[in-house]
């Protein structure tokens, strides 16, 4: 006995260490336990004479207190190895009582069952359903279980198989199926008609980089930690936490606080992590969930849609407004009943603004807590509804909230190109769809990254996931690959290990980066979703997502998606030698301007026409940069070109290390060997309607064009930024680490040598590309040139890892150059093409017109 109280002591010491230093480190509570520690605990609790012990961590409690507390309080939700851990031994505990009727001297079978329920399903809802089929609790248990949203596929077919071998059970499961049909555990999922608060007020084009700085990506899913770093290199917005407490120690106790921005909120990579800070910020701590806050509201002139979508799956109420003149500290009370904010109500200076909210099908999502609830309890009522019908229990015709959303036409409308490809996904039957509708529509397949991975595997565990319910699931290692440190080495396997086996596939470290190789499983006519903003394949239509959304397509296989409006973009004629495809992006922004406003791309699809004289690669180049526009999607329509590279992607597939192990690629292989069989090339109807349509005169383009600092959409032509002298270049990522771009930027510096001023960094996109530079003597051409060579990856894209130094200035062919993202804030970045970039690295600045065409080649 004195050996196992030991054990328990030496566990909490352990903790208690990390729980001090923690607290030390950064004034931040303990991290969840892990499984472990869990167990340890429960073995605990059989350690006679507890109650006289007493341990102290930050206060003295008495010793079978605190680990009740603990057990209680400090493990997750959902099927991480933790929550079985507590399932087991709860599950434990209430066997020993009611079979071997041994009764634990801290801890009731009545209490334990208590825990069990508070866990919300996930890992508990197999133990209850164990413990229902041995007649422990049974009447008690259905009751627990009509609450239950996460159960997994597993789990309801237990159910099924329990009523089909007992009479006796089949009573109850009928009544507990009854009770999902009719959705009764959503009978709680409401919103207020009112909020009161008072306001954060913050600037335009806050990024997602802003409020979760990638340089300190390695913390995302230590929220709370992660969330300290918010507007990092964004200097005019310093000091947000001291301005939050200030506001929260001066607000009624009725009143919240709401984060009021300008602007295009949110632009910038698609990360959950930006939403867990604004849930730290803003949200309400979750009882019995560790780390966890729920609800906020946030106020914007404009959202970026990415980030929008992100904030409603997480349970944040986003509200569309003319925040101009709402100022830090005005009181602000919500009615979403009239639509309308009222800014200092009561006082001289109370305004009202009319205030734009998300659909009601999002309201109710929000309503929820978020997607994790949502659409987990749409799945189980689809399942229980079926069950109903199977056994001839009356459900009175209740449907789904998406068959609800299902609205026929009595004539069929003309469809846009993304709208052919979505439709043809529909799960519910119809083959149309237009913009603001919502559906449920079969996702094939979901790209995760390192990054963001952590974040997608923790949500993932959240809403008890099991083996993949997509076709295919790619996971790379392609932002952290090239500069690990022992910490991402340990989460590179972590993702490797859980994802394959789920029926996965992970890429290796130095493979390529996951748009590059993840693209060579997507058909024309698939709708897809992955954790990185340039999800944009060049063929199908694809949707960046944030974490939560990618784990829901990786679980389910479909996901809800509401149609945005699409933008037709139509290029004309051909672009002279040297404009190249990096230039036709920023073409997009240059007639967008001209026309209609370049905010017109903000939320919709593009839609790309004329660009069949351009590789496949090229058209990737373009559906890519649609993320810097704060699209939704970009599309191009599909013909032999692409049919082409269907069929080198399948021999890619077959020759895959894992072709014959993972169900991933033999899915794939099996959906393009079908497809091949009779391709199906969408294109838009004549008469589609368009928000905009756009004409881009491609003879028009007499010199490249380049993007400023410190905005993608900052675009001008290359002789007005002539000269400007450059510290840094970078050729690489996915939009410029194709092999025609290095190839091209080689044939500029070879014979040259680069200026000992200028560091200049060359990173091909995937493995395949990289050797193909050995082979045909590229590589030697730029070595020998005075440029560094890097193993595949996103390099400097991203700023995680590789970064430029103090007060430098870079030009780049990588995505995006906000200030902060790869460098400090006093550092710019130009943005343009390889070709430029070549001729940057062999002057050292950026070259005039005439400089330009005099050196490419």
């Amino acid at each position: 006995m004195e050996a196992k109280l030991e054990n328990l002591l030496d566990c909490l010491e352990g903790y208690k260490k990390k729980a001090v230093e923690r607290k030390n480190a950064y004034g931040l509570d303990p991290r969840p336990l892990e499984a472990e520690e869990v167990e340890c605990l429960f073995a605990g609790l059989k350690v006679e004479g507890l109650e006289k012990e007493t341990f102290e961590i930050f206060k003295k409690e008495q010793l079978d207190q605190l680990v009740l507390r603990l057990l209680r309080e400090e493990v997750k939700r959902g099927t991480f190895p933790a929550s079985y851990a507590k399932a087991d031994g709860l599950t434990e505990i209430i066997k020993e009582a009611k079979i071997r009727e041994e009764e634990n001297p801290y801890l009731s079978a009545e209490q334990a069952l208590e825990l069990l329920a508070e866990m919300k399903g996930g890992a508990a809802t197999s133990s209850l359903i164990d413990l229902f089929a041995k007649e422990i609790y049974r009447d008690k248990i259905t009751e627990i279980l009509k609450g239950t949203v996460l159960v997994t596929q597993a789990d309801f077919e237990q159910l099924e198989e329990l009523a089909a071998e007992n009479p006796y059970f089949k009573k109850k499961i009928d009544e507990l199926m009854l009770s999902w049909a009719y959705r009764d555990f959503a009978e709680n999922w409401e919103l207020a008609d009112q909020y009161q608060g008072v306001s954060l007020r913050v600037g335009d084009n806050i990024t997602t980089g802003h409020l979760s700085p990638s340089k300190n990506a390695n913390s995302r899913t230590d929220q709370p930690r992660h969330a300290q770093f918010v507007m990092d290199g964004r200097d005019d917005e310093e000091n947000l936490w001291g301005r939050l407490n200030n506001l929260k120690s001066k607000a009624e106790k009725t009143e919240s606080v709401f984060f009021t921005a300008g602007k295009a909120l949110g632009e910038g990579s698609s990360r959950k992590s930006a939403t867990y800070t604004m849930q730290q910020l803003l949200g309400e701590p979750v009882k019995g969930e560790p780390e966890k806050k729920r609800g906020g509201v946030v106020v914007a002139k404009s959202f970026a849609p990415i980030f929008k979508e992100s904030l409603v799956a997480s349970g944040i109420l986003p509200l569309e407004a003319d925040t101009t003149e709402i100022k830090e500290g005005d009181s602000l009370k919500v009615n979403l009943n009239s639509k309308k904010l009222v800014v200092n109500p009561g006082s001289e200076s109370e305004f009202e603004l009319e205030i734009k909210l998300p659909i009601d099908y999002k309201m109710k999502k929000i309503a929820a807590g978020g997607m994790t609830y949502f659409d987990a309890g749409n799945e189980l009522q689809t399942m229980a509804l079926s069950y109903c019908q199977e056994n001839g229990i009356e459900t009175g015709g209740v449907k789904t909230p998406a068959e609800e959303n299902v609205v026929e036409a009595e004539t069929k409308p003309a469809q846009t190109l993304a709208q052919k490809i979505v439709a043809y996904n529909r799960l519910d039957g119809k083959d149309t769809i237009l913009p603001g509708e919502t559906a449920q529509v079969k996702m094939r397949g979901a790209f995760s990254q390192d990054t963001t991975g952590p974040m997608t595997m923790d949500e993932y565990q959240s809403m008890a996931g099991g083996d993949f319910g997509a076709e295919f699931v790619v996971q790379s290692l392609c932002h952290t690959g090239e500069c690990p440190s022992s910490a991402e080495r340990d989460t590179h396997k972590f993702l490797h290990d859980f994802v394959t086996e789920r029926g996965g596939v992970c890429l290796q470290t130095g493979e390529g980066i996951i748009h590059t190789i993840g693209n060579r499983f997507v058909l024309p006519t698939d709708v897809i979703v992955g954790g990185d903003s340039h999800t944009r394949t060049p063929r199908g239509v694809s949707f960046p997502a944030a974490s939560d959304i990618v784990a829901g397509v990786m679980k389910y296989g479909k996901q809800d998606l509401t149609m945005d409006e699409s933008v037709k973009v139509k290029f004309t004629g051909r672009p002279p030698a040297g404009i190249t495809a990096r230039d036709l992006v920023s073409a997009l922004v240059i007639y967008a301007e001209k026309t209609v406003g370049k905010d017109i791309y903000n939320g919709r699809i593009i839609e790309m026409e004329g660009v069949d004289f351009l590789s496949s690669d090229e058209r990737y180049i373009l559906t890519n940069a649609v993320a810097e526009r704060s699209a939704s999607a970009g599309v191009v329509p599909s013909d032999q070109v692409t049919v082409e590279t269907i069929k080198e992607n399948l021999e890619y597939l077959k020759s895959r290390p894992d072709a014959e192990a993972s169900p991933s690629v033999k899915n794939t292989i099996q959906a393009i060997e079908e497809y091949l069989e009779n391709p199906v090339l969408f294109k838009a109807d004549k008469n589609a309607e368009y928000a905009a349509e756009i004409e881009i005169p491609l003879e028009e383009l007499s010199e490249p064009l380049v993007a400023k600092p410190h905005h993608p959409d900052n675009v001008a032509p290359i002789s007005e930024v002539a000269g400007e002298k450059i510290d840094e270049v970078y050729i690489g990522s996915c939009v410029g680490g194709d092999l025609k771009s290095i190839k091209e930027a080689a044939d500029v510096i070879a014979g040259h040598q680069i200026p000992q001023s200028v560091n200049v960094v060359v990173g091909p996109a995937s493995r395949d590309i990289y050797e193909e530079l050995i082979v045909d003597g590229t590589m030697a051409k730029l070595t020998h040139a005075g440029a560094t060579v890097i193993m595949p990856g996103c390099g400097l894209c991203m700023g995680n890892k590789r970064r430029i130094g103090s007060g430098a200035t870079a030009f780049t062919t990588t995505t995006r150059n906000y200030q902060s993202r790869i460098g400090p804030s006093d550092s710019r970045t130009y943005l343009g093409s390889a070709q430029v970039a070549g001729c940057v690295a062999v002057l050292g600045h950026i070259p005039s017109k005439a400089e330009y065409f005099k050196l490419y080649k």
